[in-house]
């Protein structure tokens, strides 16, 4: 847009131009020799923080963590004239999964100065930029900059830019360089591995770690982020002067609940001193922790972690089962293996949210299913009266395909679904929530609650399935989730239509398969109760 206009601007100074000769020489003048413009393309490369003996940094033993970008990704662009005009303020470039998009069809300017950035802030269009230090100050005094106990959060802070001056055509080839420092610190983890009939999946268990001594950098208190398999991280605005940052490493590993580990790097505070780019890297041991693989198959009951890690909890028969799961950073708990979403990354399993859509404690997460308009013909089971309909209920597990179905996208339960504030693991571990099928739900009551669905069962008698809801209800609470609020009809929604203005619902404090109108009225709660897959 700004490009456009500077352009505009040129044209008229030469009109302006043409205008006073002619009033000279009564002669008219062509300008016939204007340049073609030439479209800007760009690349963009990236550099991993470098350890202080010089070798490439990944995360703890995981040589595949590094910095590389995903579909979705924003970066930001300046280019800025010779003479100081900002000529493209703030252009944001998406990541398509091969290259980086701009909205605005950019061209090449020579003698000017490009700066690419990374990620995309939106806040940097009003401000006056012209500078890499500007960028870097702007990301660095966030009041919240050391508040990076999330993925987003930690690439927030996570700045990379790179500038080219001058560069002699519109090929532009970038190469971001981290702009802050990073310290990692790396603690002993239970690692698993399925057999081959489950796809010899890696995972590891989760671990907390929380400081006895507030971990801070000067005044600014820090929360780190848990990338997973043991490795929490956090990025360091390098001191503007030769004084080392002090940094006291005192805390305490949390592997079952209740059961402290406590650990500390020496009496005295560490003190780091990194330049731009580098890392630290500190390694926490715990001898009753062994680096090793065991093999363990996912089971249902298994507890599922905001890092993509597990706790083995399972049927409390097998050596590597645990007896306490961790609370803190646990989503939900497993209540099937081996399906998950069938053709797509996700098919190692499925869980089950502790709490409900729209509501800390799903209090307030009552909401309408959606309207008559958006019936999908497909998508209905008339009746469940005899077997062969009972057996379609049962094998109805499209939740994630209807879920992001266009036909259902307005639905208000699916929407309350999807926006389940509860972070998931990134970089495509898991489906990101949904809301389930009946099928899926059915699931959820043969598998982690423990009793057997058939074609044969009364579905909607009270009571059909209330042993199963209130082993359901025990697997929740564990990790202090909930399956109900005590009041009232408590109702799970499914995406799965009975007909053009009724959805199946499971009927939780009643332990049956119900349904209810699209568009109920308050006083009939109804609630979504998200899962997703990985």
């Amino acid at each position: 847009m700004i490009m456009k206009n500077y352009f505009a601007k040129s044209s008229v100074a030469l009109m302006v131009v043409s205008a006073a000769l002619a009033s000279c020489t009564q002669e008219e003048i062509v300008q016939n020799d204007v340049p073609a413009r030439q479209t800007l393309n760009i690349s963009v490369n990236t550099q991993d923080f470098v350890s202080e003996d010089g070798s490439r940094a990944t995360t703890g033993t995981d040589e595949n963590r590094t910095t590389a970008f995903v579909k979705g990704d924003e970066m930001g662009m300046y280019v800025i004239s010779n003479d100081g005009t900002v000529i493209c303020n703030n252009e944001k470039f998406v990541y398509n999964g091969t290259a980086w998009e701009a909205a605005n069809e950019l061209y090449y300017w020579k003698n000017a100065k490009y700066i690419a950035y990374y990620p995309y802030n939106a806040d940097l269009t009003a401000q006056n930029i012209t500078t890499v230090d500007a960028i870097k100050t702007k990301f660095a005094e966030s009041d919240d900059f050391y508040t990076q106990n999330t993925a987003e959060a930690y690439e927030k802070a996570d700045l990379m830019l790179d500038s080219i001056q001058k560069p002699t055509d519109g090929e532009l080839e970038f190469n971001l360089a981290h702009q802050f420092s990073m310290v990692e610190i790396n603690v002993p983890v239970r690692r698993y591995k399925t057999t081959e009939a489950q796809g010899n999946f890696e995972y590891t268990a989760p671990v907390s770690l929380t400081w006895t001594t507030a971990l801070k950098i000067g005044d600014n208190v820090v929360a780190p982020y848990s990338t997973g398999k043991g490795s929490f991280r956090f990025i360091v605005v390098p001191s503007a002067t030769d004084t080392d940052l002090s940094l006291t490493l005192d805390g305490r590993l949390m592997y079952d609940e209740g059961v402290p580990v406590y650990f500390g790097s020496s009496t005295e505070p560490q003190s780091i001193n990194l330049a731009s780019g580098l890392c630290k890297v500190y390694n926490v041991t715990y001898s009753e922790v062994e680096n090793k693989v065991v093999t363990r198959d996912l089971e249902v009951g298994d507890y599922y972690y905001s890092d993509g890690s597990i706790y083995p909890y399972g049927n409390q028969e097998g050596d590597n089962d645990k007896s306490k799961p961790v609370k803190d950073g646990c989503i939900g708990v497993i209540f099937e293996v081996g399906t998950g979403v069938p053709n797509t990354p996700w098919t190692h399993g499925s869980v089950l949210a502790l709490h409900d859509s729209n509501g800390e404690n799903g209090i307030d997460a009552w909401c309408k299913w959606g309207t008559a308009a958006n019936t999908i013909a497909t998508n209905i089971i008339a009746d469940i009266t005899t077997p062969e309909s009972k057996t379609e209920l049962i094998n109805k597990k499209n939740g994630y395909e209807m879920s992001y179905s266009e036909e259902l996208g307005s639905v208000e339960a699916i929407s309350k679904a999807k926006a389940y504030t509860v972070e998931v693991p990134g970089d495509d571990v898991t489906s990101g929530w949904y809301l389930p099928a009946m099928g899926q739900l059915l699931d959820v009551v043969a598998k982690l609650g423990g009793v057997t669905v058939s074609n044969t069962d009364n579905m909607t008698t009270r009571g059909t399935y209330s042993a199963a809801i209130a082993k359901i209800s025990e697997a929740l609470v564990k990790v202090d989730g909930r399956a109900t609020d005590g009041n009232g009809a408590y109702r799970w929604w499914s995406t799965t239509e009975k007909g053009t203005d009724h959805v199946y619902t499971l009927v939780v404090n009643e332990g049956a398969v119900g349904d209810r109108t699209k568009d109920n009225s308050t006083g009939n709660e109804n609630y979504t109760r998200p899962v997703l897959s990985f």
